[in-house]
């Protein structure tokens, strides 16, 4: 486990997969695109391409790793496979430049020594980074399933009741870092982080609830936005 600070200055951890299940998964990557370019392959052999035509063709192929974790939300089918996934140094999504940077150093981290600069870079990094991920500031994570239950999932309608009135003197910047706090939480990265908000909330206005640390956030949010809506007439 690795802990990590957000732009939001939130300290969250985050499980850094291990070199065995990055290998695994880039072997179950390798696998399947052996079998879909060998089934291309002879597709290919009955449409009487010219090898030029038939080299452009599979060009996407080259591209599947950045292909499948930009669209897939950092996990390629190995990735999934094994239950890993990309992110950002702070727990966010990568950028479409990230991966694309990450894909680009794969032609040193994975071809050059067979693998062995790759290998070398994720024992040695503090965070188990190769060079593509040095580069492009990202780190393979361990997808953590989280049991979030379903709470407030029509903030502003107008039958809500408010339970907090005081929190009208939060700010929209406080409510958007709830939001993004609880967002993280849901992805199964920010446990600590939604209880440190929870706390300052509560502290602040001195409000004693037993209500769970999300599910007070959630509240405090619907409740936040039912006022401002009632407010500007909304």
């Amino acid at each position: 486990m690795a802990k990590f600070v957000t732009n939001q200055n939130i300290e969250i951890d985050l499980e850094i997969a291990s070199l065995g299940e990055r290998i695994l998964a880039f072997f179950i990557d390798a696998i399947i695109i052996f079998f879909v370019l060998l089934a291309f392959s002879a597709a290919l052999s009955n449409l009487d391409l010219e090898g030029w035509m038939a080299l452009i063709l599979a060009i996407p192929f080259m591209f599947y790793s950045f292909l499948f974790e930009y669209f897939g939300s950092g996990q390629s089918l190995g990735k999934r496979a094994m239950n890993i996934k990309v992110v950002k140094l702070d727990g966010t999504t990568p950028t479409i430049g990230s991966y694309l940077l990450r894909w680009l150093f794969r032609l040193i981290d994975i071809y050059v020594m067979y693998g062995g600069v790759s290998v070398i870079s994720i024992i040695v990094t503090q965070n188990g980074q190769r060079i593509g991920d040095l580069a492009a500031g990202t780190i393979v994570i361990k997808v953590r399933d989280v049991d979030v239950q379903a709470v407030v999932k029509n903030p502003t309608k107008s039958d809500h009741v408010v339970t907090f009135p005081v929190v009208k003197q939060l700010n929209d910047q406080q409510i958007e870092l709830m939001k993004k706090a609880l967002e993280m939480r849901r992805q199964g990265f920010n446990a600590e982080g939604v209880a440190s908000i929870a706390e300052k909330i509560k502290g602040k206005f001195q409000i004693e609830t037993d209500l769970p640390d999300v599910k007070f956030l959630y509240t405090v949010i619907a409740d936040y936005e039912h006022i401002a809506n009632q407010e500007f007439g909304a």
